[in-house]
């Protein structure tokens, strides 16, 4: 990947963890960034403290309507919780990161559409 691709990738990654963190703050929960080899941040619940993983994109993966997603191997380096967003949309997505059972996850357009409930229900799951 050319050094301006990795630039404008970095730029999308970063722009996803800040907009899945004012999602979070805006719902009344504490947050904290963190540049730690398998979190993102640190998400502050009634129950204790969870970990975030982000996943950005940008576009569409080839000629389908969903996103393509990497995510790590089932009980590898897993957060509590993972944040998928969709920059184009400005959408957010929330899941269980034990809930993961593939190295790429989809999330299809109609998914991003309808996400009011997938952050409390996520959150809500640890308690």
């Amino acid at each position: 990947m050319a050094k301006q691709d990795q630039k404008a990738s970095a730029a999308v990654g970063r722009a996803g963890e800040y907009l899945a963190l004012a999602h979070l703050s805006l719902a009344g929960y504490a947050c904290t960034m963190c540049r730690i080899k398998d979190h993102d941040a640190y998400i502050q619940t009634d129950g204790g403290v969870l970990t975030l993983q982000v996943k950005t994109a940008s576009k569409t993966h080839k000629t389908t309507k969903s996103y393509a997603f990497h995510t790590p191997k089932k009980n590898v380096g897993v957060s509590d919780v993972f944040a998928f967003v969709s920059i184009d949309l400005g959408a957010v997505i929330f899941r269980r990161g034990d809930e993961l059972t593939s190295v790429t996850t989809y999330i299809s357009i109609k998914e991003f559409m309808d996400v009011k409930l997938s952050m409390q229900k996520t959150l809500d799951s640890f308690k």
